[in-house]
C-alpha cells in the first residue's frame, strides 16, 4: 500500500490518543518501529494488524475506525496527488474524473495496487463503485475517503454505502447524493 496511507495512519493514532499508544500497538504488534514515507510501498499487512490492534484497544468496530481514518485520509490523498488534480475542479468534477485520475496516479506509482473505482453520474449525485483486489476490502476506508473528500471540496454531500463485499457483493457500492 502507498506510504501515505501508513504514515497517515500512525499520525491518526498520534492526533486521537498519543504517541505511547502507537508505542504500544507497535510493541503489540511486532512490528518493526520505522519512519513511513508518502512515497514509498509497504506490506499491506502492517496496515490490518495496526487496525486489529486499534479496534481491540477502541470501543468502535474497525469499520467505523477505519470510516473515520479515511475521512482524515482524503486531504493527505488530495495533497499528495495533487498534480493528477484540476484546481477547478468541484467536487462532482472530481467524481466524474476518478477513473482518469486512478489511471495517472496508477501510471506514476509503480508498486502501488490501486482499488478498482468507477463513478457514474446522476442528476443529483453520483453512485461511486469500489472494489480493490486485497485480502482485506478496506471498505469502511473507501466510505470515509468519499466523506473527507467531499469535506475538503467544501460540498454538501451525503455518501451512503448501498451494497458492500462484506454482505457478498462483487464490489462495495456508494451513493453520493449532493444537496
Amino acid at each position: 500500500m502507498h506510504g501515505i496511507v501508513h504514515k497517515s495512519l500512525k499520525e491518526y493514532v498520534v492526533e486521537r490518543a498519543d504517541d505511547d499508544t502507537w508505542d504500544t500497538i507497535v510493541e503489540q504488534s511486532d512490528l518493526e518501529p520505522k519512519l513511513y514515507l508518502p512515497v514509498t510501498h509497504y506490506d499491506d499487512a502492517e496496515i490490518d494488524i495496526v487496525l486489529q490492534e486499534l479496534s481491540s484497544m477502541a470501543t468502535q468496530d474497525r469499520d467505523a475506525i477505519e470510516r473515520d481514518f479515511g475521512r482524515t485520509l482524503a486531504p493527505e490523498l488530495l495533497s499528495t496527488f495533487s498534480a493528477h488534480l484540476r484546481r477547478d475542479w468541484e467536487f462532482p468534477e472530481l467524481l466524474a474524473s476518478l477513473e482518469d485520475v486512478y489511471d495517472d496516479v496508477d501510471d506514476a506509482t509503480n508498486e502501488a495496487t490501486l482499488p478498482a473505482i468507477s463513478c457514474t453520474r446522476e442528476s443529483d449525485g453520483a453512485v461511486v463503485t469500489y472494489d480493490t483486489q486485497r485480502d482485506q476490502q478496506y471498505c469502511g476506508l473507501a466510505h470515509g475517503v468519499l466523506e473527507g473528500l467531499a469535506a475538503a471540496y467544501g460540498a454538501d454531500a451525503t455518501v451512503t454505502k448501498t451494497t458492500c463485499v462484506d454482505d457478498g457483493a462483487d464490489e462495495c457500492t456508494f451513493q453520493v447524493d449532493f444537496e
